[in-house]
């Protein structure tokens, strides 16, 4: 092992610990960057706080065990991160339809915005309203990651795979199907 003339050395010990303090500093950015969009995000589809806290804590340690595997995203983490909490958010649905217990009861001083099951089936039940007057799956996919999960352009471009402009134009159609679709139906608002 050779001195260096900064005070440190060169053995592979020392650069073992600095890669691993770059690796830190780097999920400790992604995961500053990721909690509020999605505890936001999870938020303005639940009306639960608290749920929202759950599935991003769920998600946030999903990112934990892909940083630790290794995993060099070649995307932005924001995209993986709304993949598994949508995939926690349904999860979680499904098991509230079917009776099993989720969590543990909410705090006494805790806000209740309605009963978990009923509230989720109408959410779903207006997504796919939307969805069905979109009438495209790709428009329909653009509309959700943008207006439900928060996500910005160029990270839904990665996510599909493909274009900015094309999720632009996609988008600009999504929504103005939605909204002719939802005028002309039911009078339910789009979910914006």
């Amino acid at each position: 092992m050779r001195q260096l003339s900064g005070g440190g050395d060169d053995s592979g010990e020392a650069h073992r610990r600095l890669s691993k303090e770059r690796e830190d500093a780097l999920m400790e950015e992604a995961l500053r960057t990721v909690v509020p969009r999605l505890i936001s995000s999870v938020t303005r589809v639940t009306r639960d706080y608290h749920l929202a806290q759950d599935i991003t804590q769920e998600t946030c340690i999903a990112i934990l065990q892909e940083f630790r595997r290794g995993t060099r995203f070649e995307k932005p983490v924001i995209v993986f991160a709304t993949v598994v909490a949508r995939n926690k958010l349904r999860d979680h649905w499904r098991k509230a339809s079917s009776g099993e217990r989720l969590y543990d009861e909410p705090p006494e001083h805790a806000r209740q915005f309605g009963t978990g099951p009923t509230v989720a089936l109408e959410y779903l039940e207006l997504l796919e309203s939307v969805k069905t007057a979109i009438a495209d799956e790709r428009q329909a996919a653009v509309w959700e990651l943008t207006h439900v999960w928060g996500l910005k352009g160029i990270e839904i471009a990665e996510l599909l795979e493909i274009s900015s402009a094309t999720v632009s134009r996609e988008l600009a159609a999504a929504e103005a199907k939605a909204r002719a679709g939802l005028r002309g139906g039911d009078d339910e608002p789009a979910l914006a």
